[in-house]
């Protein structure tokens, strides 16, 4: 199963609140893949974790730059900053 690597065998029982909606298209979906929803919950945390750290105030800093002065940004500044989602954190 993908969500098996980077595990050390060892399990800890966690509890969250999740929102009915989302917790019943994650449990049909496990079901449709033949997984448990522990598998699945596991597999995008560990998706999540390899993705690297977003430094939120460099965010702010830049959007603060753009919005001031759109112009006055490098093409490879303005790239990046169309690149980045600011609301994906």
């Amino acid at each position: 199963m993908p969500g098996k690597k980077n595990t050390s065998g060892k399990k800890l029982k966690v509890g969250t609140v999740l929102d009915e909606q989302i917790y019943q298209q994650l449990k049909e979906r496990a079901v449709k893949e033949g997984r448990t929803i522990s598998d699945v919950i596991q597999e995008a945390i560990v998706a999540y974790n390899a993705k690297p750290v977003i430094d939120i105030e460099a965010r702010k800093k830049a959007l603060r730059r753009f919005s001031s002065n759109p112009f006055n940004l490098t093409r490879q500044e303005l790239e990046e900053l169309m690149a980045l989602d600011f609301y994906d954190q």
